[in-house]
């Protein structure tokens, strides 16, 4: 198994790095306009936008996608208020990738994961980013992890 980029491996578990890029852009805009309505002294913009960008940053750092070999599931965290999800690997269905694209400029590229749940399908997203390689990346890496897995259980 080569190097991995994107997960860092604690014991039988693969944690994935945090992934600012994004989310830094969405908290940058919200900053500029802060910066924005302290530059012309409207403490209504500067109020709703400071807090705003404030919780959106709170929300990235608390962003979480684990696979766990221990367990058989994989664990995701997305937002600040939403719990974390425990999705055993038996449940999960697939990957879907979807790429979002604004007069043939990708805007945003964003990695889902489907499974099943009181034999309803699910959705969950798991990443985002601006380009369709490093979300290629975090798959093939996901990938490597799933079928180590697999091989562990035959020995």
């Amino acid at each position: 198994m080569e190097e991995l980029k994107k997960f860092e491996k604690d014991g039988n578990q693969y944690v994935m790095k945090r992934q600012y890029g994004f989310g830094l852009v969405v908290v940058g805009g919200m900053l500029a306009f802060t910066i924005g309505g302290i530059y012309y002294k409207n403490s209504a913009v500067i109020w709703i936008f400071g807090i705003l960008t404030i919780i959106c940053f709170m929300a990235i750092w608390s962003q979480r996608f684990v696979i766990d070999l221990d367990n058989n599931e994989f664990i995701i965290k997305n937002g600040l208020i939403n719990k974390p999800v425990e999705i055993p690997l038996s449940d999960f269905v697939n990957f879907e990738l979807v790429k979002i694209k604004h007069y043939l400029i990708t805007t945003n590229v964003c990695l889902n994961l489907y499974y099943m749940k009181n034999n309803k399908e699910k959705c969950t997203g798991v990443a985002q980013s601006f380009s369709t390689r490093s979300i290629q990346d975090l798959i093939n890496e996901i990938d490597e992890i799933l079928k180590l897995n697999e091989h562990s259980r035959t020995i």
